[in-house]
């Protein structure tokens, strides 16, 4: 009878293991789906913002408006880098499981 309840208990704590398991796994990849799906939107925002805003209205390059010209390449440049950092980070988490989490 003791077996029995010792051999259960086993069982049961291997299926809970393999179940928070299964839970730590498909919470990484939400999570690095989520990193990925921000590093999109960065490119999007980022580096498309500025080329709609300078199609829209042409004659901001015809100004002497170096400065904003500046500030929106250095907005582009950042967008780009930040979104890069995202979706390596996304990977780490993916790989090497970065996201602790305890029930």
């Amino acid at each position: 009878m003791t077996e029995d309840l010792t051999e259960k208990t086993s069982e049961q704590l291997r299926e809970i293991a393999t179940t928070r398991q299964m839970w730590n796994n498909e919470l990484r990849k939400y999570v690095a789906a989520a990193l990925d799906r921000l590093s999109t939107a960065l490119i999007v925002v980022g580096f498309l913002g500025p080329l709609v805003a300078v199609m829209a209205s042409p004659d901001i390059l015809q100004h002497d408006n170096n400065f904003w010209l500046l500030m929106k390449f250095i907005a582009v440049v950042l967008c780009v880098v930040l979104s890069f950092g995202l979706h390596i980070g996304g990977r780490l988490v993916l790989k090497r499981g970065y996201l602790n989490v305890h029930l």
